[in-house]
C-alpha cells in the first residue's frame, strides 16, 4: 500500500465503523449498492464511485484504480450484460482515476479540459480523455441523462460533479465532506474559489449527495454545513493573522468547537488551521 493511500485510508477508516463493528463484522473490500433508480454506488475500500445503467449501456464515474476497475467491469458484465459506453473522470488526481484503460475497449473517456492537460502533464496512469469540455456537458444514453458540471476551482482546477437529474443524485469528490473536517492542510486547493463553488452546488437541484469518500450518503444541506465550516475557519484565522498572532498561537486560539462532533476533528483541525493560515498569509495585504 502506498503512503498516500495509507493516509487516505486512515483518514476515512472511522467512517466504516458505525454500521459494521456493532455486529463484529468487517465491510467487504468492494461492493455495489443502489442509490436511486438506475444509479448505483461502487465502493473500493474507502474510495467510492457511481455508475448509471441504461438500455444502451452503462455510464461509469471514476475507475479508482486498475484492480477496482477490473472488478467493476466484471461485475457489470455479470449483473447487467451490457457494455460501459462512457467513463467520466471527476478530476485528475490518480487515487480516483487510475485504471481508466480497463474500460477503453468500449468506453469514451470524458473529463474537464484542464484535467486532460494535467493527466498528460503528470503522466497519470490512466486512459487519456477523448471528450473534454469547459463548463457543462450533458451525456444522454438509452433515454437517460447525466449532467457534468464544472463549478470553478476548489480541490483542483478541473473538478466536475455528476448530476443525475431523474434520480436527483449528485456525485462529488474530495471538495465536500459530510460532517467531517476537510482533509489535512488543504492540499491542491483554492480556498476562496472552493467556497464559491460550494455555493454553486447549493444552487443545483438534487436530494441525495454521494461522495468519493465516506460510508454514508448525504443530503443537499450537508453542502451548506461544510461551506460554513470553511468560512468560519477562514474568518477566525484571518482575524488572528491580522492581530499578528503566530501559527502556533492561532492553533491554540481557534477551537471551532461547534464542529467537535464531526469526524476527524481532533486529527485534522490543527492541519486545517495550518493550511488556512498559509492561505490567508498569501492572499492578504498586511501592514509593514
Amino acid at each position: 500500500m502506498s503512503r498516500k493511500f495509507a493516509l487516505i485510508a486512515a483518514a476515512f477508516a472511522f467512517l466504516a465503523l458505525p454500521s459494521w463493528t456493532a455486529f463484529g463484522q468487517q465491510p467487504p473490500a468492494r461492493e455495489i449498492t443502489r442509490v436511486s433508480g438506475d444509479v448505483y454506488r461502487f465502493r473500493n475500500l474507502f474510495h467510492f464511485s457511481v455508475f448509471m445503467v441504461t438500455p444502451a449501456g452503462i455510464i461509469v464515474g471514476d475507475p479508482i484504480n486498475p484492480e477496482a476497475a477490473q472488478w467493476l467491469k466484471e461485475e457489470l458484465a455479470k449483473r447487467f450484460s451490457r457494455p460501459v459506453k462512457y467513463l467520466i473522470y471527476s478530476h485528475d488526481h490518480d487515487d480516483h482515476i487510475s485504471g481508466g484503460q480497463v474500460f477503453a475497449d468500449t468506453a469514451l473517456v470524458v473529463a474537464h479540459e484542464n484535467a486532460k492537460a494535467a493527466i498528460l502533464g503528470e503522466k497519470r496512469p490512466t486512459a487519456t480523455p477523448q471528450i473534454v469540455f469547459s463548463d457543462r456537458l450533458n451525456i444522454e444514453l438509452g433515454g437517460k441523462e447525466v449532467q457534468l458540471i464544472h463549478l470553478g476551482k476548489n480541490h483542483s482546477d478541473n473538478m466536475i460533479v455528476l448530476l443525475f437529474p431523474a434520480e436527483r443524485v449528485l456525485f462529488a469528490v474530495d471538495f465536500i465532506a459530510i460532517e467531517t473536517l476537510p482533509y489535512q492542510d488543504f492540499p491542491d486547493a483554492y480556498v476562496e474559489d472552493w467556497i464559491e463553488s460550494l455555493k454553486r452546488v447549493e444552487a443545483l437541484d438534487f436530494d441525495t449527495l454521494v461522495l468519493g469518500h465516506g460510508m454514508s450518503t448525504g443530503r443537499k444541506d450537508h453542502v451548506a454545513l461544510f461551506r460554513r465550516y470553511l468560512e468560519e475557519l477562514r474568518d477566525q484565522v484571518l482575524r488572528y493573522a491580522r492581530e499578528k498572532k503566530s501559527l502556533e498561537e492561532i492553533k491554540a486560539l481557534v477551537k471551532m468547537e461547534k464542529y467537535s462532533s464531526w469526524g476527524q476533528y481532533k486529527e485534522f483541525l490543527p492541519l486545517n488551521i495550518e493550511g488556512m493560515f498559509r492561505h490567508v498569509q498569501l492572499h492578504r495585504r498586511a501592514n509593514p
